[in-house]
């Protein structure tokens, strides 16, 4: 099955969208190297839910990730 989904990238003070079709057989992981961003720094939320990397997206709702900041 093909899905239209919309990715909302929240870094660097701002919110970057882009739509892409995909099988549904595509991981979050996929949806992060697509992006060009290192997975070790964001978290992936779809309908406000965390999602493991190697998860298969599931619905067209939108997917939220969101870059991580640390300090100390």
């Amino acid at each position: 099955m093909i899905l239209k989904i919309i990715v909302a990238l929240h870094a660097d003070g701002g919110v970057r969208r882009e739509s892409f079709v995909v099988e549904e057989s595509t991981t979050y992981e996929d949806i992060i190297g697509r992006l060009g961003v290192n997975p070790e720094t964001v978290v992936v939320l779809q309908g406000g839910v965390p999602q493991s990397f190697d998860d298969s997206v599931s619905s067209e709702d939108e997917i939220v990730v969101l870059k991580i900041v640390s300090g100390g």
